[in-house]
């Protein structure tokens, strides 16, 4: 799945938090699930590296410029390291609490956690998993409800952040 479909899901998961949690500053807020939610992709890179050698990681533009050209790649794994994976889910479960945990907003915790469990659960619904990575990587699962572009997602996100606003507006602050 694509920033894009991360990115809303992110702001969604957002949404419904600070319903719950009113008192985090926005900007942590911003920061988190931009982290957490999008940010992890950052990954991808090692796959552009082994296809295009030639490229620097710290360009950013031209990084863009080849994550276009290989949207349509839909080559074995080509997005995923084991960090997109179930233990990978764990360790960054683990990093999110020791991270935030003891701050002045352990709450943020949660938002991570969530975070990047929707950022998973995408990456899952729209493609192939090995379940077993770092570990084994030859049991592979394959779910492919969800396309891997993001007029899909955006638009299932959009209607679920719709609907959760109905019922915010309908219950009441």
């Amino acid at each position: 799945m694509d920033s894009v479909s991360h990115g809303s899901i992110s702001v969604l998961i957002g949404f419904i938090f600070i319903q719950f949690y009113p008192n985090v500053p926005l900007v942590l807020l911003l920061v988190v699930m931009f982290i957490f939610g999008i940010l992890v992709d950052y990954d991808h890179v090692f796959y552009y590296k082994r296809k295009y050698p030639e490229i620097k990681l710290w360009n950013v533009p031209n990084l863009i410029k080849i994550y276009f050209k290989t949207l349509d790649d839909r080559d074995e794994f080509i997005y995923h390291t084991w960090i997109h994976e179930p233990f990978g889910v764990l360790v960054v479960s683990g990093l999110s609490y020791l991270i935030f945990g003891f701050t002045r907003y352990p709450e943020l915790t949660i938002l991570a956690i969530s975070c990047y469990i929707g950022h998973f659960l995408l990456d899952l619904l729209s493609g192939t998993m090995k379940p077993f990575a770092p570990f084994n990587t030859e049991i592979k699962i394959e779910i492919k409800i969800l396309p891997p572009n993001s007029f899909t997602a955006a638009t299932i996100s959009l209607l679920a952040f719709l609907i959760v606003l109905i019922i915010q507006l309908y219950v009441g602050f």
